[in-house]
């Protein structure tokens, strides 16, 4: 199995790091990428992967939480540690968010564009970050914006299937729909098995598990079975067990489609 979103480097795992990360390979999970989503993690998540060489990677990127930091200085050393460091091989997470970022939609739109541009330049794949104001609120549609900024600012090129994925995908069958126009994997987690989520179960049933892969968001969003503790990678198998009831299969078969997923869509070996 492959993690294929996990934040070990998350202060909830500083007394006990390897030993979650220990665990994780114990329950199967062969390989993890640890995303860091503003440049005070970069250099703690490319050390992360030097520790684990080829079992960890690393994902940079800017997260929408952080748009307001942005400057374009940011920009240049993100290209320099993507140029630097051969363990990093994605750009995320990286999107909108509309429900907790205190960021303007203008702002974020723009720290976006300067990742989907560089991401262009490097021939990186992305790791997208897309909510939704719940409720009465905000007037945008984050999904609807996020496809226009991907429709002007991104080219996907020439990988095999994939050129990114949309994490914790929590769109509906029209938005999983959408994402194939643009060459995105549907990253699936914890959610999968809230009850109340038929609606998010309906759409990667509709999508199919050629697009889907494996990720926990550690230490967010764990599976309903322990929900309300802080989740680990070693919770990855309850997400395939999950999606294994959704579309009718084995597990195995779950995990092998969706480790060839990532491994296309991150280029791992």
């Amino acid at each position: 199995m492959i993690d294929t979103h996990a934040h070990l480097n998350h202060s909830q795992f500083d007394t006990d790091r390897d030993q979650v990360i220990q665990k994780a390979f114990d329950a199967g999970v062969d390989k993890i990428v640890e995303i860091a989503d503003s440049q005070g993690e970069w250099l703690a998540a490319c050390h992360l992967a030097r520790r684990y060489p080829g079992k960890i990677w690393a994902a940079l990127g800017f997260h929408p939480h952080y748009a307001a930091d942005f400057k374009a200085e940011h920009g240049h050393i993100l290209r320099s540690f993507l140029k630097q460091s051969p363990q990093a091989l994605a750009i995320g997470e990286i999107g909108l968010d509309y429900a907790k970022s205190e960021a303007a939609a203008d702002i974020q739109k723009e720290t976006l564009k300067a990742m989907l541009e560089l991401a262009g330049e490097t021939g990186k794949p992305i790791v997208l970050h897309c909510r939704n104001k719940n409720g009465e609120g905000r007037g945008e549609d984050a999904f609807d914006d996020l496809f226009g900024m991907l429709e002007q600012h991104w080219k996907p090129g020439a990988r095999a299937r994939f050129s990114g994925v949309l994490h914790c995908f929590s769109g509906g069958v029209r938005e999983a729909a959408r994402t194939a126009d643009f060459q995105l994997a549907l990253g699936v987690d914890g959610p999968i098995t809230y009850p109340k989520n038929q609606n998010l179960r309906d759409a990667i049933k509709a999508a199919g598990l050629s697009r889907v892969v494996l990720e926990t968001d550690s230490p967010f969003l764990p599976p309903q079975s322990i929900r309300g503790s802080r989740n680990d990678p070693s919770r990855l198998d309850e997400i395939a067990r999950a999606l294994a009831d959704l579309f009718e299969v084995p597990c195995q078969e779950v995990v092998f489609e969706t480790s060839k997923n990532a491994q296309e869509l991150f280029g791992l070996i």
